[in-house]
């Protein structure tokens, strides 16, 4: 009891008076340094740890930002894609107008062609101004082709033919058989013939018209 009672006054007295007691008094001493060796070296017994040169950053690759780019990558080329087929289809569109306006147009001379009784220049007209319209507004050869290959190739089901087109193929092939027995085979047309082939064939035209495919 008494030694602890000491010790107390010891650090009490220690607090008050710093100066008067050393650190080294009430702490156990330091390892003395060995003789010859440098303050703050490390003794021969701890091998020295070697340096090492500092690296480059390692690169670390972003999945999620590779994944991100190939996303926008595929909605670009997506996006390229529709805006070519709407630019087809505003294209076809105005071909198919421009179309149905030139056979329009044509057609207003061969009133006058009746009236004067010009048979060839009337079938000349029609038979240029019908294949004229059908390669323009749906892109199916007909100029070069005689009326029974034309005709063929639409009601044999060889290959894909508008329905617009193929709902008229009886009245085409009347029209085309006219013009050609008057071409090739010197035949005529009177005037009321001529007449209903004109009013059939605007009819045909406006019924065909890019607008009624809706």
């Amino acid at each position: 009891m008494r030694l602890f009672s000491l010790f107390l006054l010891l650090l009490l007295f220690a607090g008050f008076f710093p100066g008067m007691v050393s650190a080294g008094q009430l702490t156990a001493p330091l390892a003395q340094p060995q003789p010859g060796a440098s303050a703050g070296t490390v003794p021969d017994s701890a091998p020295a740890e070697e340096l090492l040169d500092i690296k480059g950053p390692v690169e670390i690759p972003d999945h999620n930002l590779t994944l991100l780019m190939s996303i926008a990558a595929l909605l670009l080329v997506i996006l390229i894609i529709l805006l070519i087929i709407l630019w087809r289809r505003r294209a076809g569109k105005h071909r198919a107008v421009q179309a149905h306006e030139q056979a329009l147009q044509q057609l207003t001379k061969a009133k006058q062609l009746i009236d004067n009784g010009d048979v060839a220049a009337f079938v000349t007209l029609i038979d240029q101004t019908l294949r004229g319209y059908i390669e323009q507004r749906f892109a199916i050869s007909a100029r070069r082709q005689t009326t029974r290959e034309f005709i063929s190739g639409l009601t044999s089901g060889k290959r894909t033919v508008p329905r617009l087109l193929a709902d008229n193929s009886t009245n085409l092939q009347t029209w085309l058989e006219h013009c050609d027995l008057v071409k090739f085979a010197r035949g005529s047309l009177d005037r009321e013939t001529m007449e209903n082939m004109l009013v059939n064939l605007r009819t045909f035209l406006e019924s065909t018209r890019p607008e009624a495919e809706k």
